[in-house]
């Protein structure tokens, strides 16, 4: 009897049951060829759809339904079958990684993952120990080079008082009107909003309250700090503090596994595949290879019960290549074996020699794995590749459902951030007398990413996340109106709502790909709801419904 835990999407449409039979003593409800759908295995199958997709249904007409979608799904593995999908070579490839991810995964998570024995309190300590457990309130001044940036010092040495040296040198004008301060707290977990890396972050971290830095490079510019408050870092930090020390461990003891591993299976790196391969790339130009068959069955690598061929070398390479240079030279293509490709290979290996692919639970999941890419490449065949999709089915989608190709409302703003509040009152003042605002934020406007200070922005809640405060007092405000001030996080804004633009249907030409999108996705469920058509008058001679039991099901 095979268990089914695959999750029921949309495009399955109810059809009668075939072969019903009356009498079965037992609690199995259908039987397709030799494979049995219990009661169980039936209610199991409702559970699982139910949870993503469904309303439960305890209704006679309920309960037909998945026993329906069941019986629908083993025709379509007897169809790829049939149709020899799974002997397939693409499909063999596929399915080989997926095992074999699966059982190194594994092994990994019993060998390495259940063994991490770090207790709570012994994190908690590392913590309390590390710099990761304070977070740092600062002012800076920015210098946009070396010497402009001992000038700021010269003036700290002479006494005058930080946040006067940050309005007068600082090139940062929002901070600078705030003697330099910065206004969240910063930590190990957001160092990078400053541009800078956790190498700097430790040297701050070394300051005392009212310390000052020297000046730190950081991009093109010096950076001068001075910690103004310290304080106790958020929960959420101690939780990231707690998975790197995890993976720190982890790795470690990966490591220390895959050494051992090295030693008692005696791998070794085949120099003479390695200098065929620095030879192969040479001759290219350093453009790129191609393996001939015969060249694909190359021996990189030789280890106790197993090898890695240049065809998984390659593999592997243009998996990883964008992440990832190697260098294709003798130590570089070694270097590259070591550390990407034998350890999986030799874990591999560790887990076949224990059996573990026999492990019942591992075996339920393979199995279903397997169950899962066949009726994917079935899907595929028989429902994608014959989809046809034409320019007037798409114009006619895109005519026949404007409701899903509407454009948000469009709102164009100008706009003059400041940082203070004075310097926006002034600036409104100047607009009421008759000044443009456009020309004035182009030259006073702080906001940073925006062309003399015009935008625009879309009715939408998402919008808040870029704008903040501005973003809800926009909405309020008629067209033409000038409004202000009004305090943002990032300072002072005054603006005015230029033009509204009402919800409109996008034009075809931008939605085109979506409309394109809409339609292949309906013939693709049109297609599969003739594939099931198809297939429950194909074999319906072998599928047998025990309709008796649904009694059972539907009595309380």
């Amino acid at each position: 009897m095979r268990t089914w835990r695959t999750r029921v999407g949309v495009g399955i449409t109810f059809l009668s049951l075939h072969g019903c039979a009356v009498e079965n003593d037992g609690d199995v409800v259908a039987r397709i060829d030799t494979e049995e759908i219990t009661l169980d295995g039936l209610r199991q199958f409702r559970e699982d759809a139910t949870a993503t997709y469904r309303e439960p249904d305890e209704s006679l007409e309920g309960w037909q339904f998945y026993l329906q979608t069941m019986i629908d799904m083993e025709l379509l593995l007897i169809e790829a079958r049939e149709q020899r999908l799974d002997l397939s070579p693409g499909f063999s490839d596929r399915w080989d990684k997926e095992r074999r991810k699966k059982i190194i995964d594994e092994f990994t998570t019993r060998e390495i993952v259940r063994a991490l024995d770090l207790s709570i309190d012994e994190i908690r300590q590392r913590f309390a120990q590390s710099k990761w457990n304070r977070v740092m309130r600062l002012a800076h001044i920015r210098s946009e080079t070396e010497a402009e940036a001992q000038k700021v010092i010269r003036d700290l040495e002479q006494g005058q008082p930080f946040e006067e040296v940050a309005r007068e040198r600082s090139t940062i004008a929002l901070t600078a009107a705030r003697g330099g301060e910065i206004s969240h707290w910063l930590g190990h977990h957001n160092l990078e909003e400053l541009g800078l890396n956790l190498e700097i972050g430790e040297l701050l971290l070394e300051l005392r309250v009212g310390e000052v830095s020297r000046p730190i490079r950081v991009g093109d510019n010096f950076e001068t700090f001075k910690l103004l408050d310290e304080g106790p870092a958020p929960e959420s930090l101690r939780a990231a503090f707690t998975r790197a020390e995890y993976m720190k461990e982890f790795r470690t003891r990966w490591l220390t596994l895959v050494d051992q591993l090295k030693d008692r299976m005696k791998a070794r790196v085949d120099g003479e595949a390695v200098r065929f391969l620095v030879d192969k790339m040479a001759a290219s130009g350093n453009k790129g290879m191609s393996l001939a068959p015969d060249e694909q069955q190359v021996v990189l690598c030789h280890f106790d019960g197993g090898q890695i061929t240049l065809k998984q070398f390659a593999e592997t390479y243009n998996a990883l290549w964008f992440i990832r240079s190697v260098s294709f030279d003798s130590t570089g293509i070694a270097d590259f074996v070591e550390s990407d490709l034998l350890p999986r290979a030799l874990v591999y290996q560790a887990a076949t020699k224990q059996g573990l692919e026999r492990d019942p639970e591992i075996a339920a999941w393979l199995v279903e794995k397997n169950h899962a890419l066949l009726l994917e490449a079935l899907r595929e065949k028989e429902v994608v590749q014959r989809v046809e999709v034409d320019s007037a089915m798409v114009l006619d989608y895109y005519t026949s459902h404007p409701d899903r190709f509407m454009e948000l409302e469009e709102i164009e703003v100008a706009e003059i951030l400041v940082a203070t509040r004075s310097e926006a009152e002034q600036l409104l003042q100047r607009i009421q007398q008759g000044g443009d605002i456009r020309r004035l934020a182009a030259q006073h406007s702080i906001r940073t990413g925006v062309e003399g200070g015009h935008f625009h922005m879309h009715n939408h809640p998402s919008e808040r996340r870029v704008f903040g405060g501005l973003y809800d007092a926009v909405l309020e405000v008629p067209v033409g109106v000038v409004s202000g001030p009004v305090e943002l996080e990032e300072g002072f804004s005054i603006f005015a709502v230029e033009q509204r633009v009402p919800p409109h249907q996008a034009p075809f030409e931008q939605a085109a790909s979506r409309a394109q999108w809409w339609v292949q996705k309906q013939e693709e469920n049109r297609l599969f709801e003739l594939l099931f058509t198809r297939l429950r008058e194909k074999y319906a001679s072998r599928v047998v419904v025990f309709d008796g039991q649904f009694a059972k099901l539907t009595t309380n």
